[in-house]
């Protein structure tokens, strides 16, 4: 539960900081054709991975989520790159710019999800640290006791020996092998008792190696998926600032255009 408020923590502050809402753009652009005029709508969402559905039952991202959130936003990313290419001549300028910015949202989004991921993998490499020197003190303990359990028993056996080779003594060597054989069965029993906290430290190392295993390979993929993100809204700037110098140019042209059609007779 700790590891899992952790990261929600984690991706909110990254999502404060970038602004990233839910948010659909819609664009309109107007397209003049030799039969006449018509319009076309664009659409282009970002920031869709955060609807009500992805809090079921209260429950955050973590795992796997996080690793189909960064692809996801990364898809988007990629399509607001495509969307790009379908916008009119007159209108580009502004739709481009709107789509660059979705696809800027989606990359953040994407970006949280990295660090949600590395927060995880963290946590779990401290916890397979801390296991390991649990199972660690326990083995040297598990020795301690099959050391002190030899030494009893070798106790027992002399006393035993005592008792049959001394008939003046049977009365003590009675009262010792007793004793060293009740000591026997209880260091027995400690023993025992410190094989199956050994074998639970064991287990527990074994499931939190396999969840670091798996960690790491999502951490992999939310990488990659990141990074594609991060390219796919870079092309999409850059577009949207080569539309931008292609209007002013365009208007710069016209202008001149203009000007040069007046001519001043004295």
């Amino acid at each position: 539960m700790v590891l899992r408020i952790f990261v929600i923590a984690a991706i909110s502050v990254v999502l404060t900081s970038a602004g990233i809402s839910h948010n659909t753009v819609d664009v309109v652009v107007s397209e003049h054709q030799s039969q006449g005029s018509h319009y076309q709508e664009l659409s282009g969402g970002y920031g869709g991975e955060y609807e009500s559905g992805s809090y079921d039952g209260g429950k955050q991202y973590a795992g796997a989520e996080l690793t189909s959130l960064a692809h996801s936003s990364a898809q988007q990313a990629k399509n607001a790159v495509q969307n790009q290419g379908t916008a009119g001549s007159q209108a580009a300028f502004g739709i481009k710019n709107t789509l660059a910015s979705a696809a800027l949202g989606a990359a953040q989004t994407a970006q949280a999800a990295l660090v949600g991921k590395q927060a995880i993998v963290a946590i779990l490499k401290k916890q397979v640290s801390d296991a390991q020197t649990q199972l660690q003190a326990e083995v040297a303990q598990a020795e301690l006791a099959q050391h002190a359990l030899g030494y009893i028993a070798q106790a027992a056996q002399q006393a035993q020996g005592l008792t049959a080779a001394l008939a003046s003594a049977l009365a003590s060597a009675q009262s010792g092998e007793q004793t060293a054989l009740k000591a026997a069965t209880d260091a027995g029993t400690v023993a025992a008792s410190q094989q199956q906290m050994v074998n639970e430290a064991k287990q527990r190392l074994g499931v939190l190696l396999h969840q670091l295993e798996a960690a790491l390979l999502e951490l992999h993929e939310t990488e990659v998926y990141a990074y594609k993100a991060a390219e796919a809204a870079q092309l999409a700037q850059s577009n949207a600032a080569a539309a931008g110098a292609a209007v002013v140019a365009s208007s710069a042209k016209v202008q001149a255009d203009g000007s040069g059609g007046y001519h001043h007779h004295h």
